[in-house]
């Protein structure tokens, strides 16, 4: 009966460890199929134990033939030394042997754990960013989808007020209502064409390049910003000289342009001198245009990460500015596909001083595709 007994629990125990067993392998093999960080954990680790056993294996493969042949050497000098012809000094050559296959072997053993460790690297690279570059693309994506939806009502919705507002029946308070409400929807409308040029900046190759004229670039934008600068009563003061073509998208190139300008009008005293903006050629062959204001300005230690997306600063300089924080991000991304350059000068108090840097068009009148690296340069001298 006790037999039975034991044999029974023991059945039993056996059956919850296997239900427990198969229980575990189902959760992770849903995990790893689910759960794209830890299917790359689990290959990490396995790549790291594979190659772990692959040193073992090296190691163990180079003892091996540095063992054999260390017995070979010894035994073919001991075969000699007892030979009565042996010749004088087979001892120092037996060390001489000896030597040189210990070297090979390090250098043998060296070389394919270099290459193995080169190898294994890569692949660990490449699935530990996987599930963060998947994430990255799902996320932008997900924006883009969500600013193309939010794009009609909103139109709609301005549309309404600013048919509302030609109403004269409308009072005082509720006509400043609608001008407030439409305010708002132009600055959820910047926020939202922001987000769309960051989620298309990582497809390049949609952006097509020919030769476009900055001036007339500049003009067209600064027409659009004329009341949202008169708004706080500053004036935009254009300067071009006569420039070549440049280089670039023209859509592009004037959201560039349309974003330096409103940060300097976003960040200047209301009456404040007005915001200049200079259009010359360099010494290099290249177009360059200047932004320049009197405003606050940008403290030492922000100034390094102002291109960073949604960055603002510090409170006391950003309490009273609207934005998204994502204006310069975008110049910043838009100018590495135009192989552009972009400095910034600022001081505290004095103003700030945004210098970009174009490259000309060439002859041919051919669209092309272009992503190169780009640098941003801070400089913290004072604005000129």
């Amino acid at each position: 009966m006790s037999k039975t007994s034991a044999r029974s629990s023991m059945t039993a125990a056996a059956k919850r460890s296997s239900r427990r067993f198969v229980g575990s392998v189902t959760d992770f093999a849903r995990r790893y199929h689910e759960d794209l960080f830890f299917r790359t954990t689990t290959l990490v680790v396995a790549l790291q134990t594979g190659f772990a056993l692959f040193l073992l294996a090296l190691v163990a493969i180079g003892g091996s033939y540095l063992y054999q042949s260390i017995i070979g050497e010894v035994s073919e000098a001991l075969a000699k030394s007892l030979a009565e012809d042996a010749p004088p000094g087979s001892a120092f050559a037996l060390v001489e042997n000896l030597e040189y296959a210990r070297t090979s072997i390090i250098v043998i053993v060296g070389t394919l754990v270099l290459v193995g460790t080169a190898i294994f690297g890569y692949l660990i690279a490449q699935l530990a960013l996987g599930p963060t570059r998947s994430a990255l693309e799902s996320q932008k994506q997900f924006v883009s989808n969500v600013a193309h939806e939010l794009r009609t009502p909103l139109s709609i919705i301005k549309t309404n007020a600013e048919v509302a507002l030609f109403s004269e029946a409308q009072g005082t308070k509720t006509r400043a209502m609608l001008e407030s409400t439409v305010e708002e929807l132009d600055r959820i409308s910047d926020i939202i064409n922001n987000l769309l040029s960051l989620s298309a900046v990582v497809r390049p190759g949609r952006l097509k390049l020919r030769a476009v004229s900055l001036p007339d670039v500049v003009a067209h934008s600064v027409a659009n910003l004329k009341d949202f600068a008169a708004k706080r009563s500053i004036e935009l003061k254009v300067m071009a000289d006569d420039v070549p073509p440049v280089w670039g998208n023209a859509a592009a190139l004037e959201q560039i342009v349309m974003n330096l300008v409103k940060n300097a009008v976003s960040y200047s005293r209301e009456g404040a001198p007005p915001v200049l903006i200079r259009i010359a050629s360099d010494h290099h062959g290249h177009v360059e245009l200047s932004v320049e204001d009197e405003g606050v300005g940008i403290p030492e230690n922000d100034l390094a990460r102002v291109v960073e997306p949604f960055y603002r600063g510090d409170p006391s300089r950003t309490r009273r500015m609207s934005g998204s924080g994502l204006g310069l991000t975008i110049v910043n991304e838009l100018l590495k596909l135009h192989e552009g350059k972009m400095r910034i000068r600022s001081t505290p108090g004095r103003g700030t001083k945004v210098l970009v840097t174009l490259r000309r068009a060439p002859d041919a009148k051919e669209e092309t595709s272009q992503a190169s690296p780009s640098e941003v340069i801070v400089d913290f001298s004072p604005a000129a």
